[in-house]
Protein backbone atom coordinates (compact mmCIF):
# COMPACT_ATOMS: atom_id res chain seq x y z
CA UNK A 1 0.00 0.00 0.00
CA UNK A 2 1.03 3.57 -0.54
CA UNK A 3 1.36 5.99 2.36
CA UNK A 4 -1.89 7.66 1.30
CA UNK A 5 -3.72 4.32 1.09
CA UNK A 6 -2.39 3.36 4.54
CA UNK A 7 -3.63 6.66 5.96
CA UNK A 8 -7.08 6.17 4.43
CA UNK A 9 -7.28 2.59 5.71
CA UNK A 10 -6.36 3.71 9.26
CA UNK A 11 -8.93 6.50 9.12
CA UNK A 12 -11.73 4.14 8.09
CA UNK A 13 -10.68 1.45 10.56
CA UNK A 14 -10.98 3.95 13.41
CA UNK A 15 -14.66 4.52 12.55
CA UNK A 16 -15.28 0.78 12.42
CA UNK A 17 -14.07 0.32 16.01
CA UNK A 18 -17.46 1.53 17.23
CA UNK A 19 -19.62 -1.51 18.02
CA UNK A 20 -22.44 -1.89 15.50
CA UNK A 21 -20.70 -0.16 12.61
CA UNK A 22 -21.34 -1.99 9.35
CA UNK A 23 -19.22 0.04 6.95
CA UNK A 24 -17.03 3.10 6.60
CA UNK A 25 -16.24 4.26 3.09
CA UNK A 26 -14.62 7.11 1.25
CA UNK A 27 -16.62 7.71 -1.89
CA UNK A 28 -16.05 10.04 -4.82
CA UNK A 29 -18.86 12.49 -5.47
CA UNK A 30 -19.77 10.48 -8.57
CA UNK A 31 -20.24 7.29 -6.55
CA UNK A 32 -16.99 5.36 -6.87
CA UNK A 33 -15.31 3.63 -3.94
CA UNK A 34 -11.97 5.21 -3.04
CA UNK A 35 -11.42 3.18 0.13
CA UNK A 36 -13.64 0.98 2.27
CA UNK A 37 -13.73 -1.01 5.49
CA UNK A 38 -16.93 -3.05 5.70
CA UNK A 39 -18.45 -6.22 7.07
CA UNK A 40 -17.94 -9.30 4.88
CA UNK A 41 -20.62 -9.54 2.21
CA UNK A 42 -21.41 -5.80 2.24
CA UNK A 43 -21.52 -4.59 -1.37
CA UNK A 44 -19.40 -1.44 -1.11
CA UNK A 45 -19.60 -0.65 -4.85
CA UNK A 46 -23.41 -0.75 -4.93
CA UNK A 47 -23.66 1.33 -1.75
CA UNK A 48 -21.16 3.91 -3.05
CA UNK A 49 -23.07 4.28 -6.32
CA UNK A 50 -26.31 4.95 -4.44
CA UNK A 51 -24.59 7.31 -1.98
CA UNK A 52 -23.26 9.34 -4.90
CA UNK A 53 -26.83 9.65 -6.17
CA UNK A 54 -28.06 10.83 -2.77
CA UNK A 55 -25.42 13.57 -2.70
CA UNK A 56 -26.44 14.72 -6.20
CA UNK A 57 -30.09 14.99 -5.15
CA UNK A 58 -29.21 16.79 -1.92
CA UNK A 59 -27.03 19.27 -3.85
CA UNK A 60 -29.93 19.97 -6.23
CA UNK A 61 -32.28 20.47 -3.28
CA UNK A 62 -29.80 22.83 -1.64
CA UNK A 63 -29.47 24.85 -4.84
CA UNK A 64 -33.26 25.11 -5.05
CA UNK A 65 -33.27 26.47 -1.50
CA UNK A 66 -30.43 28.88 -2.25
CA UNK A 67 -28.04 27.01 0.05
CA UNK A 68 -24.47 25.83 -0.30
CA UNK A 69 -23.60 22.14 -0.01
CA UNK A 70 -24.98 20.22 2.94
CA UNK A 71 -22.85 19.77 6.06
CA UNK A 72 -23.93 16.15 6.19
CA UNK A 73 -26.85 13.89 5.26
CA UNK A 74 -28.33 11.49 7.77
CA UNK A 75 -30.92 8.84 6.96
CA UNK A 76 -32.36 6.66 9.69
CA UNK A 77 -34.04 3.41 8.75
CA UNK A 78 -35.53 0.92 11.19
CA UNK A 79 -32.43 -1.25 11.38
CA UNK A 80 -29.62 0.93 10.07
CA UNK A 81 -28.50 4.55 10.03
CA UNK A 82 -26.46 6.18 7.27
CA UNK A 83 -24.43 9.37 7.49
CA UNK A 84 -22.76 11.03 4.50
CA UNK A 85 -20.37 13.92 5.13
CA UNK A 86 -17.82 15.84 3.07
CA UNK A 87 -14.25 14.57 3.44
CA UNK A 88 -12.14 17.23 1.82
CA UNK A 89 -13.21 18.84 -1.43
CA UNK A 90 -13.67 15.76 -3.59
CA UNK A 91 -14.67 12.89 -1.28
CA UNK A 92 -17.50 11.84 0.98
CA UNK A 93 -17.24 9.88 4.18
CA UNK A 94 -20.06 7.35 4.30
CA UNK A 95 -20.81 5.64 7.60
CA UNK A 96 -23.37 2.89 7.98
CA UNK A 97 -24.26 1.23 11.24
CA UNK A 98 -26.93 -0.05 13.53
CA UNK A 99 -28.99 2.78 15.06
CA UNK A 100 -27.13 2.47 18.38
CA UNK A 101 -23.80 2.97 16.58
CA UNK A 102 -24.81 6.16 14.77
CA UNK A 103 -27.11 8.15 16.98
CA UNK A 104 -28.16 11.38 15.32
CA UNK A 105 -29.84 13.96 17.51
CA UNK A 106 -32.14 16.66 16.25
CA UNK A 107 -33.24 19.84 17.94
CA UNK A 108 -36.76 20.93 17.16
CA UNK A 109 -37.71 24.39 18.32
CA UNK A 110 -41.40 23.90 17.69
CA UNK A 111 -43.47 20.76 17.73
CA UNK A 112 -46.02 20.31 15.01
CA UNK A 113 -49.28 19.02 16.46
Amino acid sequence: MTDQADTLARTLASYRQTPGMVAALLVSRDGFVIAADADPGFDVAAFAAQAGGVISYVAALGAELGEQSAKYVSVEFEGVTMVLAPFGDELLLALLGHPSALVCQYRLNDTVA
